[in-house]
């Protein structure tokens, strides 16, 4: 499975609809019909914004190491000169 570079939720939900959309086909049925359409749109919809809230987190978290890392080299530098 390749990596995929998003930032935002719909580009999350885009990728989500395009592999549900894939997955029926590959079951044998060529069009899907209009309640497995509402379907897949409300569920990629939910999932993007849970995958979203996950990113935003885990995004900030990350920030905030950076900046406790910055912040000790910064003491150990000022301490060691």
């Amino acid at each position: 499975m390749e990596k995929l570079v998003v930032k935002g939720k719909k580009e999350i939900r885009m990728h989500l609809a395009d592999a549900l959309h894939q997955t029926i086909q590959t079951l044998g049925i060529s069009k899907a019909s209009k309640k497995s359409e509402r379907l897949i749109k409300k569920s990629s919809k939910k999932l993007a914004s849970l995958v979203g809230r996950q990113m935003k987190k885990e995004l900030k978290k990350i920030s905030k190491m950076k900046k406790k890392t910055e912040r000790k080299k910064e003491h150990v530098e000022l301490a060691t000169a």
